[in-house]
């Protein structure tokens, strides 16, 4: 193993230097769903060169081999993906965790509603055309909670030339996955379809892993012994459909269709055993957008969201000396449904005023199981059986309006507000529903195109992250229904700069000044959220992109982040100091492209535990091979090899040790 990795490194290294030709690469691509942005598309506005944007392509996405969302996010200046307790696969930006950002599928928002977070690790890439990452002040049209960011996943609709491919891999433990898309244009209508399934029997830990580590081996939290970790299988099922009607250049409609099926363990800590029997999330997406005249273009969209997991304690332990079942199941089931409309009103190079209004109903039921084995029962907080069902509801609005002004050619500024008002309808678990919560947010910021290489830049805004369910209700978390809002004055100045063909790099300064941050805590011996303090995250990112030649591109990024929890005087925890990645593709004259990817992850401590613990540094190296075959005019072969950690790096971040050296190989027919 550790001789092939020898070689896959030293095909990099020489690449460079092999006399390379054009590479093909006229082969139909499905296009890109434009109306799964939020934003009325009609012209490019500035408002999103203010901040700091971020755009993970199609190309990219296969090239590094990313098999999941989280995979895609993990190698982005500023963003930092971890596991949590529940073994779920969630982002922070800029030392924001996920709950402050807003993740979106086509426009609409995607969690589960209780926790306000989604596992990114079971949404695979299959259907997707390209993920924007907005960081910073960005636009008032998203909406509320967008105090760290917006990600928004877009996925592929039909093109012109029908397109149809089939892909299937197969990789350690029984790792396979099988993919089937097809789009196609008939008259004035497209239509994309995606279906896939991926399984695993887990993934291996890494051959230096120690089965004596005081943290993460046997007796610890953790309990591992090497090998295979504990419940770390899945199932994954995945479809994509959409269908579109465009009759003419002002005129689009579009129904869309999002569906998740999966089943998974969860290798967790604190010798929990718990699997998802039940993971369910899909979503209907009915989105417009008409351009009336030159002057007005209206957009709007209705969605139906629905989530629903179980999740199944497998522990057992008769006599409760080793360890104890929390529940026998735990049920989420809920929805969210709601919509936006959008106005735009272009007065040409003077103005781009556009308007808002968006509003979002969330609904969650908690079921709860408890037999003889379970901990509650144990400790007496219930009887058997299920438990009363505790009903929440919460509606969430915002009305907002942005205007781009251009004073001259090379000038953009960028001012906006949006009144974000909060209201929880229902809480079965009160006597009195938590007070009502408003919030006005504005923000600002400046576009200046110093030369025809050199853009400035910088933004200013208020942002507001309203709490969520389990933060507000929840029994035994520590729910605080007199919790205010999180609230962040958010600044941020870059540079973006072109120096010379194929080259450009961009650097942006942030800082984020948080007021009323929402943290668990003890209380008198108990857990409970509260507004515990006020806490600030600065940094810099750094980005550079080197198209050397056609066939040899360098990519790297860099994120300094300091953050600070200013009551307790220690930083945040799981928040990086250092974080910065490479990525090298050489493409070779006769169809075979290779990719590296090199990540480094540098300081970041656990000041949950007593003593802090500082996590180790690591280093993670992936690459992928991939060779072209065209058999005839229309199909197209393609066959490749990928693996990750190929060092075999022993390394954990929030949740215990995470995969050692994984491979996967397969093959792609298109036609």
């Amino acid at each position: 193993m550790r001789r092939l990795c020898i070689a896959v490194v030293f095909v990099f290294i020489l690449a460079p230097f092999v006399l390379a030709q054009d590479m093909d690469t006229s082969a139909s691509e499905p296009g890109v769903f434009q109306l799964g942005e939020i934003l009325v598309t009609a012209k490019q506005e500035k408002v999103d060169p203010a901040t700091t944007v971020t755009t993970f392509s199609q190309e990219d996405i296969k090239a590094q081999g990313s098999q999941t969302v989280a995979d895609a996010l993990s190698k982005l200046p500023g963003v930092d993906v971890q596991t949590t307790g529940k073994g779920e696969s969630h982002v922070t930006i800029r030392g924001f965790d996920q709950d402050s950002v807003k993740v979106l599928i086509d426009g609409v928002p995607v969690y589960e509603q209780y926790y306000r977070t989604l596992d990114l690790s079971l949404i695979p890439v299959d259907a997707i055309s390209k993920i924007v990452v907005t960081k910073g002040a960005s636009s008032v049209l998203y909406g509320a909670n967008t105090m760290g960011g917006v990600i928004n996943i877009i996925t592929k609709k039909g093109g012109k030339v029908p397109v149809t491919s089939m892909a299937a891999s197969y990789g350690n433990n029984n790792t396979q996955a099988y993919i089937f898309n097809h789009g196609a244009t008939v008259g004035d209508f497209n239509y994309w379809l995606t279906a896939s399934y991926r399984s695993s029997d887990g993934f291996e830990l890494s051959d230096d892993f120690n089965e004596n580590n005081p943290y993460t081996g046997i007796g610890s939290d953790y309990n591992e012994d090497g090998g295979t970790r504990d419940l770390s299988e899945y199932i994954k099922r995945t479809i994509n459909a959409k269908i579109g009607y465009e009759p003419d250049a002002d005129t689009q409609l579009y129904l869309s269709f999002d569906y998740h099926n999966n089943e998974r363990g969860v290798p967790s800590e604190f010798s929990r055993y718990w699997y998802f029997t039940i993971w369910d999330q899909w979503h209907l997406n009915l989105v417009g957008q008409k351009k009336l005249s030159d002057l007005t273009t209206l957009k709007g969209r209705a969605f139906y969201t629905k989530h629903n997991d179980r999740l199944t304690d497998v522990s057992w332990d008769a006599d409760h000396t080793t360890s104890m079942k929390w529940f026998e199941t735990s049920e989420y089931d809920g929805y969210s449904e709601g919509g936006e409309l959008q106005a735009s009103f272009d007065f040409g190079a003077a103005s781009l005023v556009k308007m808002g209004f968006n509003y979002t109903k969330d609904y969650t039921e908690q079921k709860e199981f408890y037999d003889e084995t379970t901990r509650g029962v144990v400790m007496g907080w219930n009887d058997y059986g299920w438990q009363p069902r505790q009903e929440y509801e919460t509606d969430t609005y915002t009305m907002a309006i942005e205007d781009e002004i251009n004073p001259t050619d090379r000038l953009s500024l960028v001012v906006g507000a949006s009144y974000d008002y909060y209201d929880p309808k229902d809480a079965s678990s009160l006597d009195e529903l938590p007070d009502s919560i408003e919030s006005f947010n504005p923000q600002a910021g400046i576009v200046y195109d110093l030369t025809d290489d050199t853009s400035l830049h910088a933004s200013v805004g208020k942002k507001t992250r309203f709490p969520h369910m389990k933060e507000l209700y929840s029994y035994y978390a520590g729910g605080n229904a007199e919790l205010d809002p999180q609230q962040t004055i958010s600044y941020e100045v870059g540079a973006d700069h072109a120096f010379a063909t194929g080259i450009t790099g961009s650097v942006a300064y942030f800082y984020n000044d948080i007021s009323d941050l929402i943290q668990r805590v003890r209380v008198d011996g108990d857990w409970q959220y509260v507004n515990v303090s006020d806490a600030m995250t600065q940094g810099v990112e750094l980005d550079l992109a080197m198209r050397l030649t056609d066939s040899f591109s360098v990519g790297a990024n860099y994120t300094y982040l300091s953050t600070r929890d200013k009551e307790a005087d220690h930083e945040l925890s799981f928040k990086p100091r250092h974080k910065a990645n490479i990525d090298l593709r050489y493409g070779f004259p006769f169809g075979l492209t290779t990719t590296l990817q090199g990540s480094y992850t540098q300081r970041q401590s656990d000041y949950d535990q007593d003593p802090v613990r500082k996590m180790p540094d690591f280093f993670l190296l992936n690459a992928r091979l991939e060779q072209e075959i065209s058999l005839t005019g229309k199909l197209k072969t393609t066959l490749f090899v990928q693996g990750t950690n190929l060092t075999d790096k022993d390394y954990q971040v929030d949740n215990g040790p995470e995969a050692g050296r994984m491979y996967l190989a397969g093959l792609q027919v298109s036609f």
